[in-house]
């Protein structure tokens, strides 16, 4: 049997699913979930085989749930819009069902399943064939998930002042607290909105609403400081700075 937890917050959307699933001899559905959150705590207190994921959820996108997830079942992501999610397929995703999908096309995905699940890992190449023809993704990240032990913080962009890396390890720092982020600057510099961060510098971007001052430098180079308890500060690379200059019309 493969044991499938499904993680939609629409009801109806759920109640199509789970009865679609009921058809297929083989399936036992161990779960439902209708929150990133939930999704979390169910995926490792039951660890399925399988799970529906519904890409559009309340609290976090479910791209951005699997950044979190320790135990990683299997994937079958389900949504009514279009994505371009390469970096979700390198985690362990077999297809995507575009809604409304019927019967034959949840039959065609559950057998990947089953040939998947008695393979190894999914080649990258192999899961960008599956996306090769649809649009990018055009929606901003605005909720990021950080973990720390068993909980999972949901950090909103318009709190975030800057995010830094530091040997691989990025943390987004907000006025009263910092959290680890499992991204890199260069996902999220893609994925921001770029008229609310910019990129100043390898190491760090920055959110415009939290910039106090910007101010000159050693040998013609500048810094930002931010409206942060300390006043850190925080240097501008040459090449940012002349992008900063462009954008902001300075």
């Amino acid at each position: 049997m493969i044991r499938v937890l499904i993680v939609e917050d629409e009801k109806p959307a759920q109640e199509r699913l789970s009865g679609l699933l009921k058809d297929i001899g083989d399936i036992e559905l161990v779960g439902v979930a209708e929150t990133g959150q939930e999704a979390v705590e169910m995926n490792e207190t039951i660890r399925p085989d399988l799970l529906f994921l519904d890409i559009h959820l309340p609290d976090l996108s479910g791209i951005d749930l699997l950044a979190v997830l320790k135990y990683k079942p299997r994937i079958i992501f389900t949504t009514a819009y279009e994505e371009y999610a390469i970096k979700a397929f390198e985690m362990n995703a077999i297809d995507y069902l575009l809604k409304p999908f019927g019967q034959d096309r949840l039959n065609q995905a559950v057998q990947k399943a089953r040939e998947k699940l008695t393979q190894g890992s999914v080649p990258i190449e192999q899961l960008k064939s599956l996306l090769k023809n649809w649009e990018p993704a055009r929606e901003h990240l605005t909720r990021i998930p950080s973990r720390i032990g068993d909980r999972i913080f949901i950090l909103v962009d318009d709190e975030i002042m800057y995010i830094s890396s530091d040997h691989r390890l990025v943390t987004a720092y907000l006025y009263d607290d910092k959290y680890i982020i499992n991204y890199k600057l260069e996902d999220l510099q893609q994925r921001l909105d770029p008229g609310k961060f910019f990129r100043i510098h390898r190491s760090s971007i920055v959110n415009f609403n939290y910039i106090a001052v910007i101010e000159s430098w050693f040998a013609g180079g500048y810094k930002v400081k931010i409206k942060d308890k300390t006043g850190t500060e925080l240097i501008i690379s040459r090449s940012s700075g002349k992008k900063l200059k462009q954008q902001l019309g300075w």
